[in-house]
Protein backbone atom coordinates (compact mmCIF):
# COMPACT_ATOMS: atom_id res chain seq x y z
CA UNK A 1 0.00 0.00 0.00
CA UNK A 2 2.94 2.25 0.83
CA UNK A 3 4.47 1.65 -2.26
CA UNK A 4 1.41 2.60 -4.29
CA UNK A 5 0.68 5.29 -2.65
CA UNK A 6 4.33 6.83 -2.97
CA UNK A 7 3.86 5.61 -6.84
CA UNK A 8 0.76 7.70 -7.17
CA UNK A 9 2.75 10.94 -5.36
CA UNK A 10 5.57 10.79 -7.56
CA UNK A 11 3.42 10.55 -10.89
CA UNK A 12 1.31 13.54 -9.34
CA UNK A 13 4.85 15.59 -8.71
CA UNK A 14 5.91 14.97 -12.45
CA UNK A 15 3.03 15.61 -14.14
CA UNK A 16 2.43 18.85 -12.36
CA UNK A 17 5.89 20.48 -12.39
CA UNK A 18 5.26 21.44 -16.18
CA UNK A 19 2.48 23.05 -15.34
CA UNK A 20 3.90 25.03 -12.59
CA UNK A 21 7.27 25.61 -14.86
CA UNK A 22 4.80 27.90 -16.85
CA UNK A 23 3.65 30.02 -14.41
CA UNK A 24 7.03 30.95 -13.48
CA UNK A 25 7.84 35.02 -13.72
CA UNK A 26 11.11 34.67 -15.24
CA UNK A 27 9.95 32.56 -18.45
CA UNK A 28 12.47 33.28 -21.03
CA UNK A 29 10.18 32.56 -24.24
CA UNK A 30 9.78 36.08 -25.11
CA UNK A 31 10.96 37.28 -28.56
CA UNK A 32 13.87 39.11 -28.93
CA UNK A 33 13.92 42.50 -30.62
CA UNK A 34 14.48 42.75 -34.20
CA UNK A 35 16.68 44.89 -35.29
CA UNK A 36 14.97 48.24 -36.89
CA UNK A 37 15.60 48.67 -40.69
CA UNK A 38 17.09 52.09 -41.67
CA UNK A 39 13.19 52.94 -42.54
CA UNK A 40 12.55 52.49 -38.98
CA UNK A 41 15.32 54.64 -37.66
CA UNK A 42 14.50 57.31 -39.76
CA UNK A 43 10.67 57.43 -38.39
CA UNK A 44 12.28 57.43 -34.83
CA UNK A 45 10.99 61.05 -34.05
CA UNK A 46 7.57 60.15 -34.82
CA UNK A 47 7.67 57.24 -32.17
CA UNK A 48 8.73 59.39 -29.20
CA UNK A 49 6.64 61.94 -30.04
CA UNK A 50 3.73 59.10 -28.90
CA UNK A 51 3.94 59.90 -25.12
CA UNK A 52 3.75 63.90 -26.28
CA UNK A 53 0.03 65.74 -26.04
CA UNK A 54 -1.92 65.77 -29.26
CA UNK A 55 -2.16 68.78 -31.73
CA UNK A 56 -5.14 70.16 -30.89
CA UNK A 57 -7.30 71.76 -33.83
CA UNK A 58 -10.14 72.48 -32.12
CA UNK A 59 -12.12 75.88 -32.53
CA UNK A 60 -12.22 77.96 -29.28
CA UNK A 61 -14.80 77.65 -27.31
CA UNK A 62 -17.41 75.72 -25.09
CA UNK A 63 -18.86 72.74 -25.87
CA UNK A 64 -21.03 69.28 -23.98
CA UNK A 65 -21.36 66.05 -24.91
CA UNK A 66 -23.55 63.54 -23.46
CA UNK A 67 -22.36 59.96 -22.65
CA UNK A 68 -24.10 56.70 -21.32
CA UNK A 69 -22.67 55.71 -17.87
CA UNK A 70 -23.89 52.44 -16.00
CA UNK A 71 -26.99 54.34 -13.83
CA UNK A 72 -27.55 56.73 -16.97
CA UNK A 73 -26.38 60.05 -18.44
CA UNK A 74 -23.13 61.72 -18.25
CA UNK A 75 -22.44 65.07 -19.56
CA UNK A 76 -19.39 66.92 -19.64
CA UNK A 77 -18.80 70.29 -20.37
CA UNK A 78 -15.45 71.67 -22.07
CA UNK A 79 -13.92 75.10 -22.72
CA UNK A 80 -11.10 75.43 -25.54
CA UNK A 81 -8.93 78.26 -25.49
CA UNK A 82 -5.73 78.78 -27.43
CA UNK A 83 -5.93 75.30 -28.11
CA UNK A 84 -6.33 74.00 -24.69
CA UNK A 85 -9.15 71.61 -23.49
CA UNK A 86 -10.17 72.40 -20.01
CA UNK A 87 -13.19 70.20 -18.04
CA UNK A 88 -15.58 72.87 -16.67
CA UNK A 89 -18.24 70.23 -15.64
CA UNK A 90 -19.10 66.37 -15.57
CA UNK A 91 -22.41 65.21 -14.30
CA UNK A 92 -23.30 62.07 -13.87
CA UNK A 93 -27.21 60.77 -13.04
CA UNK A 94 -27.92 57.23 -11.45
CA UNK A 95 -23.87 56.53 -10.92
CA UNK A 96 -23.43 53.63 -8.01
CA UNK A 97 -21.75 55.18 -4.82
CA UNK A 98 -18.78 52.76 -3.86
CA UNK A 99 -17.91 51.44 -7.21
CA UNK A 100 -15.76 54.38 -8.57
CA UNK A 101 -17.12 56.31 -11.47
CA UNK A 102 -19.44 58.10 -9.35
CA UNK A 103 -16.08 59.32 -6.53
CA UNK A 104 -13.48 59.80 -9.97
CA UNK A 105 -16.33 62.10 -10.94
CA UNK A 106 -16.63 64.05 -7.77
CA UNK A 107 -13.36 64.14 -6.72
CA UNK A 108 -11.61 65.00 -10.27
CA UNK A 109 -9.86 62.09 -11.23
CA UNK A 110 -11.54 62.15 -14.95
CA UNK A 111 -11.32 65.74 -15.05
CA UNK A 112 -7.61 65.63 -14.85
CA UNK A 113 -6.99 62.45 -17.00
CA UNK A 114 -8.71 64.50 -19.50
CA UNK A 115 -7.21 67.84 -19.24
CA UNK A 116 -3.49 65.65 -19.49
CA UNK A 117 -4.44 64.01 -22.45
CA UNK A 118 -6.15 66.80 -23.93
CA UNK A 119 -8.16 64.68 -25.77
CA UNK A 120 -10.91 61.28 -24.86
CA UNK A 121 -7.94 59.13 -24.59
CA UNK A 122 -7.85 58.40 -20.90
CA UNK A 123 -7.06 55.51 -18.91
CA UNK A 124 -10.21 55.72 -16.66
CA UNK A 125 -10.75 54.07 -13.57
CA UNK A 126 -10.72 50.20 -12.17
CA UNK A 127 -13.88 48.83 -11.95
CA UNK A 128 -15.94 51.86 -13.15
CA UNK A 129 -15.45 50.35 -17.18
CA UNK A 130 -19.66 51.79 -17.82
CA UNK A 131 -19.05 55.12 -16.25
CA UNK A 132 -15.28 55.69 -17.89
CA UNK A 133 -16.70 54.56 -21.51
CA UNK A 134 -19.87 57.80 -20.71
CA UNK A 135 -17.26 60.17 -19.60
CA UNK A 136 -14.91 58.94 -22.95
CA UNK A 137 -18.07 59.10 -25.24
CA UNK A 138 -19.29 62.34 -23.58
CA UNK A 139 -15.45 63.74 -24.13
CA UNK A 140 -15.17 62.26 -28.01
CA UNK A 141 -18.68 63.93 -29.01
CA UNK A 142 -17.70 67.51 -26.99
CA UNK A 143 -15.05 67.64 -28.86
CA UNK A 144 -16.39 66.31 -32.60
CA UNK A 145 -18.04 69.92 -32.03
CA UNK A 146 -14.95 71.79 -31.72
CA UNK A 147 -13.47 70.34 -35.07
Amino acid sequence: MKKQLAAAACCLAVSVSPLLAGCSPNNETQQPEAPQSADANANSGADASKGAKPETNYKDGTYTGEGRGMGGAITVTLTVSDGKVTVDEITETGETAGIGGKEAIADGTFKAQIEEAQSADIDGVTGATMTTGGVITAVEEALAQAK
